[in-house]
């Protein structure tokens, strides 16, 4: 892997993506809306990453799928426990997190324990965050997220290789 940027698109080309994707990120915004979901940051947060992180790459979508879902239900454990146990609440939580990070030093459990669990785990612990959150909502976000841009992107695979090989 290059640490080189990648080349700057043509004026053209750039105007064109950017409009796919201003549309794409209203559909999502529309249909969550449509759905009642208000936590769509989470989403976009997989987008960003996606396209960012893993190039938009097939197989890397259900690791960040997986990751995501696994270091949000952490941060809802630390919330939990902290309102319902104090620090005794906490303290297991904390116990499981540095376990991720050894684990995620070792390369063990990595469709659960990942870069994206991390992630996810360090945006959704953030207190601002949590305060007055539905994490149901954010998992739903995140699946949503996952549903939507994932197939239309595959979709736009499929095309283009089909187009392609035409």
């Amino acid at each position: 892997m290059s640490d080189q940027p990648a080349p700057a698109m043509g004026g053209g080309m750039a105007a064109i993506v950017t409009g796919g994707v201003v549309l794409l990120i209203a559909g999502f915004i529309a249909l969550g809306l449509l759905l009642g979901l208000t936590p769509l940051y989470a989403g976009f947060l997989l987008l960003w990453y996606w396209g960012s992180v893993d190039m938009v790459a097939r197989k890397a979508l259900a690791p960040l799928l997986i990751g995501a879902c696994g270091g949000t239900a952490t941060a809802w454990l630390l919330q939990y426990g902290a309102v319902h146990g104090g620090l005794a609440g906490v303290a297991p939580v904390l116990g499981l997190i540095v376990a991720a990070i050894y684990f995620q030093l070792r390369g063990w459990l990595p469709l659960l324990i990942n870069r994206p669990y991390m992630l996810y785990l360090t945006v959704m612990a953030a207190p601002l965050l949590q305060a007055g959150e539905s994490f149901a909502h954010v998992m739903a976000s995140i699946a949503l997220a996952t549903l939507y841009f994932g197939g239309i992107v595959t979709l736009g695979q499929i095309i283009a290789a089909r187009r392609a090989a035409a």
